[in-house]
């Protein structure tokens, strides 16, 4: 459980670091995330429409 907190909390820093330290790439990446998974939920909507 303790090795599990510490990642949480490391992958946060370094999340966080990557957002201070290249912010574009990182409006770049959150916006890529979204759309993911915006094309997954209508993907998932079109499924279970068509059943």
């Amino acid at each position: 459980m303790f090795l599990r907190r510490c990642a949480f909390g490391c992958f946060w820093i370094v999340l966080g670091l990557f957002a201070l330290n290249h912010p574009e790439n990182a409006a770049r990446a959150v916006r890529a995330i979204f759309t993911g998974l915006a094309l997954l939920a209508d993907g998932l909507s079109r499924l279970v429409s068509a059943f």
